[in-house]
């Protein structure tokens, strides 16, 4: 990944791929400065006092160049995406930007001083710039992306990626109903250039959201099958639903696993109920009229 300072991956955007602690196979966060003079960083992602220091010295670039830092934004609370939010805010005094429910996720961790509602207009107004905040929760509750309308790129932060598909885990938050839904709203602003917190641009930003959502779909069909054919367990459904994966990714896939099953459950579809030690499901019973 190129890391110079002016690696533009859209009009009026940088990108700064940082090496973080995430999930394989991704090793990096990209970073995002945004703003032809004023500018936002998007994602103070790195907790690594060296990788840091690369940050650093790209923003005191645009900084001695007479632009001037605005705010930086966190797309959500996932330690990949905050690492350096306390550093950044410290060294610059800008607010940081956030969702409400991310900044509850953080307390105590980093303070959100711009709390970020679905359309907020400030960060805008601030750069001058065509800019829709939109609230995206599924993989979190609090993420956020950032479209362009005029230039048809969006900063999708953890909605989509170009190594691999998304974990949406119930357990923090995440929720596979609302993951879709946004899927689809993202796709229906017509992006053509998704910027993903990991992996390179996707050129054709639609196709990917599509396809995100019939993967989604497809994997809740070979869930739904598995309970229908016997699979109780979160265990013995990620052994049949993800036959097609390698084992030893099962216990991330029984994540979004766990969130199939409750949007499925949600929808009328399955019937969760006790076990000896552990929850299990079964199909909905009908009653014919």
């Amino acid at each position: 990944m190129d890391r110079r300072p002016h690696a533009d991956v859209a009009p009026g955007v940088q990108r700064l791929a940082l090496r973080t602690p995430t999930l394989a196979p991704a090793t990096e966060t990209n970073s995002y400065l945004v703003g032809e003079r004023d500018f936002v960083l998007v994602e103070p992602a790195t907790p690594y006092a060296d990788t840091q220091a690369e940050l650093f010295a790209h923003i005191d670039a645009r900084v001695a160049a007479g632009h001037r830092f605005v705010a930086t934004l966190a797309t959500h609370h996932h330690g990949d995406h905050v690492g350096a939010a306390e550093a950044v805010v410290a060294r610059y005094g800008v607010p940081l930007a956030a969702h409400p429910e991310t900044a509850r996720r953080l307390h105590g961790v980093v303070a959100v001083t711009m709390p970020c509602e679905d359309g907020d207009g400030r960060l805008a107004a601030a750069l001058g710039m065509d800019l829709a905040v939109l609230h995206t929760p599924g993989h979190a509750p609090g993420h956020l992306v950032l479209h362009a309308p005029a230039d048809g790129w969006t900063i999708a932060g953890d909605m989509v990626s170009t190594l691999s598909t998304i974990i949406v885990d119930p357990d923090d938050g995440g929720d596979m109903e609302a993951y879709v839904t946004q899927l689809r709203r993202m796709a229906a602003l017509g992006p053509t250039r998704l910027l993903p917190a990991h992996g390179d641009p996707a050129d054709d930003g639609v196709a990917l959201l599509e396809a995100y959502v019939r993967h989604r779909e497809g994997r809740e069909a070979k869930i739904l099958g598995a309970v229908a054919a016997g699979a109780d367990t979160l265990d013995a459904v990620v052994e049949r639903a993800y036959d097609d994966t390698p084992p030893f990714v099962w216990p991330i896939a029984a994540r979004s696993a766990l969130a199939h099953l409750r949007r499925l459950e949600a929808r009328g579809a399955v019937t969760a109920f006790d076990g000896d030690a552990e929850q299990r499901w079964k199909l909905r019973e009908t009653t014919n009229p």
